[in-house]
């Protein structure tokens, strides 16, 4: 079942023209960081999960974007980002809370820090 049968009822007969394009605040995101978006998050908690190698933090984006593909910088350091969970997925923008799983890097090194993020 489409949205659209959901939202207009179950008509045979749909009118969809090919020039209308769909935009959600994920997809827009998505494209700013294709273009070369940059962010910082701030770490507000980290942790290491048992059995687990990968950093988990919480932190808050406080500039710009932050998506898959990206690369964390932690001052002159680059860390693997293996994955970025938030409201809108796997992106994210300026004031959103974002879970960011990282390789590279000890909890202790990056509570309270700030990681830069560039898409390039």
């Amino acid at each position: 079942m489409s949205l659209v049968s959901l939202t207009f009822g179950g008509e045979k007969r749909h009118n969809v023209s090919p020039h209308i394009a769909i935009s959600t605040p994920a997809g827009r995101i998505e494209e700013k960081i294709a273009r070369g978006g940059e962010g910082r998050a701030l770490v507000k908690k980290a942790c290491r999960f048992y059995g687990q190698e990968n950093v988990y933090i919480v932190a808050e984006v406080t500039e710009g974007l932050l998506g898959e593909g990206m690369k964390a910088f932690l001052e002159d350091r680059q860390l693997r980002v293996v994955e970025i969970e938030s409201k809108y997925g796997s992106s994210a923008k300026k004031g959103m809370m974002v879970g960011i799983m990282l390789s590279g890097a000890s909890e202790e090194e990056l509570s309270g820090k700030t990681l830069r993020f560039s898409s390039s």
